[in-house]
């Protein structure tokens, strides 16, 4: 409780300052004493020396009320999101992704009700309900503000993991509802809302950063993980429980309800971080504890730090695949805890570097995956490289370059710029993530260990909470260096020359 009074404190003295004239562009400007609410009480997810982040941009605000029903996995709920056209072209209508009713998803969001600015709206959907389109009452002008608000239900399969996509599944006392909620379509410059149908191949969600106040109201019993940090947890007269969560600057909010799990718990840098495992493994909860706060160690002084307050990893099962990240959780597959090789310290590793890599430092994962599973994968190197486990390093170099080469051998190389859709018969993997990684290690060789630190670490503070593309990564290398890398970048990223593999 003293903790988080302190960081009121901070937050109000660093978030007095005036708004934008382009946020309330009908109003008078603000006093240089006003304090804004709703983000003072988002300083409580943010480590105390980077609550002034929150002041950063005027980003897209949600607020979501649901109730959870676990025995029949539904939720209700209600969702506000206040926008600000920040384009050059006016709105007439918003788009939302409803994520959970693609096939892979297994389950189920609908839209109950829609209204904007107050008003009912009119609606529509596209490529099988996973987009829906609200018809403005008026036009959205650029600098305009927007309150959206919607009333949804949803549901979620049970023990589906081994046929559907397993962040979305109530399996091993694990009830994950990624992407649960009504999500905001990326508005991306020159092309228009991102409408596109996706592709279940790599990762779903392309979403831009925003702030998240989330209250869920749950049975006694069930603990809640999510992206952010609790500010409320209270008991009902009807045996619930309601609980508050605000996010910080996050690319989507994560929720998960756990019952049966067990939890151990340590801090790094600042950050709370805590791993569920499965009752009686308590020997797996310390390793994979010590390995992320060993992981987010190494990364902060690498990457630049990580700003929030907490990071959960869970044991979930996943099956069809070994690890899933969103911003503060990571999801781990079950069985890794139970082998006695490297992979889940790998696969801990990897997650975890996504908080940089499609976290902090955002991409177009259905359109330039690369950009951060290349990243991603890079970072597992360096992870053993930076805990001195060079042989290690040097093994997971090794099998990337023979991921590789067998893909050449066999015809299928493709440029890294290729997306997803374009990537079929088992060269997303090899290209993505393989040559992904390798690109990484081409540049360390040609600019040197010195540029290639000021690179990563110029990347994160250049791009931090925005979207990226590949030439945006080409431009901070070149500064990294004070080099040409025009040549590098068209070998690897936009054409499929055959290049020596590093």
């Amino acid at each position: 409780m003293i903790r988080l009074l302190l960081l009121f404190v901070i937050a109000w003295n660093c978030i007095a300052t005036p708004a934008p004239p382009s946020v309330f562009r009908d109003e008078p400007p603000a006093a240089a004493t006003t304090i804004d609410p709703f983000i003072a009480a988002q300083a409580a997810a943010m480590r105390p020396e980077y609550v002034a982040d929150l002041t950063q941009a005027d980003w897209d605000r949600y607020t979501i009320d649901i109730q959870l029903d676990p025995d029949r996995l539904r939720l209700d709920g209600q969702i506000t999101v206040v926008l600000t056209n920040q384009t050059e072209i006016n709105f007439d209508t918003i788009w939302f992704h409803l994520y959970p009713n693609h096939p892979d998803f297994g389950g189920r969001l609908d839209v109950t009700s829609a209204h904007i600015d107050g008003i009912p709206v009119p609606s529509r959907t596209l490529h099988g309900d996973t987009l829906i389109g609200l018809v403005t009452p008026r036009l959205i002008a650029p600098g305009d503000r927007a309150t959206v608000t919607m009333t949804f239900t949803a549901h979620a399969p049970r023990n589906a993991s081994r046929r559907t996509f397993g962040a979305y599944n109530m399996e091993a006392g694990v009830w994950s509802l990624a992407s649960f909620y009504p999500l905001l379509a990326r508005y991306i410059p020159g092309i228009g809302w991102d409408t596109r149908p996706i592709v279940a191949r790599g990762d779903f969600t392309v979403s831009a950063i925003a702030l998240y106040d989330v209250t869920v109201n749950i049975p006694f019993g069930w603990d809640l993980v999510s992206s952010g940090s609790a500010i409320e947890d209270r008991g009902l007269a009807d045996g619930r429980r309601q609980v508050r969560f605000v996010s910080g600057p996050q690319r989507e909010f994560y929720l998960a309800a756990l019952q049966g799990l067990q939890q151990v718990s340590a801090s790094i840098d600042g950050t709370h971080v805590i791993s569920y495992v499965q009752a009686g493994d308590t020997a797996a909860g310390e390793r994979s504890l010590a390995i992320a706060t060993t992981a987010l160690g190494v990364f902060n002084q690498h990457f630049g730090a990580y700003p929030y307050a907490e990071f959960e990893v869970i044991q979930a099962a996943l099956t069809q695949f070994y690890g899933m990240e969103y911003p503060g959780v990571v999801l781990i597959e079950q069985n890794l805890y139970r082998r006695d090789d490297r992979l889940l310290e790998t696969t801990i590793a990897h997650e975890i570097s996504h908080q940089w890599w499609y976290g902090l430092v955002g991409n177009d994962a259905q359109g330039e995956a690369w950009l951060d599973e290349g990243l991603a994968s890079y970072s597992q190197i360096l992870y053993y490289e930076l805990t001195g486990e060079s042989a290690q390093a040097e093994a997971e170099l090794n099998a990337f370059r023979a991921t590789y080469r067998r893909l050449r051998e066999r015809g299928g190389d493709a440029p890294l710029a290729t997306p997803p859709s374009g990537l079929s018969n088992g060269r997303y993997v090899p290209v993505v993530y393989a040559k992904g990684a390798l690109f990484f290690h081409a540049l360390r060789q040609r600019i040197g260990e010195e540029a290639f630190q000021r690179f990563l670490v110029g990347y994160v503070e250049s791009a931090r909470y925005r979207e990226i593309a590949g030439p945006d990564l080409l431009r901070a290398a070149e500064q990294a260096c004070a080099c040409d890398l025009s040549d590098l970048f068209q070998d690897w990223v936009v054409s499929a020359t055959a290049v020596a593999i590093p």
